[in-house]
């Protein structure tokens, strides 16, 4: 299933308050003064310089209470002006796939084109892959952030390859290591109701140990224009109060980092602005939001969108707790109270069947333990298989 993309998440949810929003296209840039809902198409076309399908995400704006409009029956192709062409089919509503794997190539030209369900045509700007980066370093330090919370914070160094092109996008993905509060050998199963019955079985699978990843979810831009190199160094992209899960036993962090031109530098800064709440809803314009797809249509319909082919440069990095906490301080606790049982008492039988109970320990002379099932089963929040890119110290 594909889940949608940090900016596609984002610019939807801005667009529940399009009627106060002002926005325009790189040809014919103008300003939405009215404070009444606006049906706008919304694009998001990133293509990056790997070979890979890739997805681009349709959808409107859509009004305050209302279900996100994800469109169907789209037509999308990317043009290249050295005859390639590639097409793009529906894989679920708003979001459409590349029919092969392809990576742009620089120096050639690349140019979206989109109809949508109602027949109006879109086209893009066209468009040159960027220059390569390098991310040079992630680091994870401790440090007290702004509001005094001790915890972790995860850095990226980063260095734009050529002149006047120092302008950077991140995403992350990070994956962690848990573990059930309890470990239980057997489990609890119900094999009567009349009478009830619950019986002591071997577990099946592996409910210890489990990994979780997360995508990123905000806009993480950064720019050297005013710098003395086209180099990024220290950009803050994460912080992990020491007391959360996710470091307390291992973690793992991918940092990609994207190669923007200048105007898409600035739609991303835009955006970002207008994604605070204090702007969001005030009826003081922020900012005109400056895409590169335009209406090419008979009609009058509305759009909002970047197309880009950027190069990605990417590092992963790992850490236990105490490489980076070493004050053998507190970590995460959790709260997983077991309550103790005779495994024929009627409650017992009550809680397991309702599914929110699992056991979590065996006693001598049949009596037994639970738990909530989230302390017992890691699966609740995680997968059991070890990713393929997981290395332990």
């Amino acid at each position: 299933m594909t889940r949608p993309s940090m900016f596609r998440r984002i610019y939807i949810g801005l667009l529940i308050a399009a009627g106060i929003l002002v926005f325009g296209t790189c040809t014919e840039p103008f300003e939405m003064e009215s404070t009444e809902y606006e049906d706008i198409l919304i694009i998001n076309a990133s293509i990056t310089a790997e070979s890979k399908y890739h997805e681009i995400y349709v959808a409107r704006s859509f009004a305050s209470g209302e279900e996100q409009k994800l469109i169907s029956g789209a037509e999308v192709q990317v043009m290249a002006d050295n005859g390639d062409s590639f097409q793009f089919e529906q894989i679920t509503p708003g979001t459409y796939r590349s029919t092969i794997p392809f990576a742009p190539i620089p120096g050639i030209q690349y140019q979206l084109n989109l109809k949508d369900e109602n027949g109006e045509s879109y086209i893009s700007a066209k468009v040159r892959l960027t220059e390569p980066t390098t991310v040079d370093q992630i680091s994870a330090k401790r440090i007290l952030n702004e509001q005094g919370e001790d915890g972790v914070q995860i850095s990226v160094d980063g260095t734009a390859a050529a002149a006047n092109s120092g302008y950077f996008r991140y995403e992350y993905v990070e994956t962690y290591k848990i573990e059930s509060f309890y470990n239980p050998q057997k489990e609890l199963v119900v094999v009567s109701e009349s009478p009830p019955v619950l019986e002591l079985r071997d577990k099946e699978r592996e409910e210890r140990v489990c990994y979780v990843t997360q995508e990123s979810n905000s806009i993480l831009i950064a720019e050297t224009n005013n710098l003395s190199e086209n180099r990024v160094v220290d950009m803050q992209l994460h912080f992990i109060e020491r007391k959360d899960r996710r470091i307390a036993i291992r973690y793992s962090i991918l940092v990609k980092q994207y190669a923007l031109t200048s105007s898409s530098y600035e739609f991303y800064r835009t955006l970002k602005s207008l994604s605070s709440s204090s702007n969001l809803f005030s009826q003081a314009q922020p900012g005109l939001i400056v895409g590169n797809i335009e209406n090419t249509g008979s009609g009058n319909a509305k759009v909002i969108g970047l197309f880009e082919t950027v190069s990605v440069a990417s590092k992963r990095i790992f850490f236990n707790f105490d490489e980076v906490i070493t004050d053998n301080g507190i970590r995460y606790l959790g709260d997983c109270e077991q309550t103790k049982y005779h495994i024929s008492d009627s409650e017992l039988f009550e809680r397991v069947q309702s599914g929110n109970y699992l056991l979590s320990g065996v006693d001598p002379l049949d009596i037994v333990s639970i738990a909530l099932k989230n302390c017992v089963d890691c699966t609740l929040e995680g997968s059991n298989m070890v990713p393929e890119f997981w290395i332990e110290p």
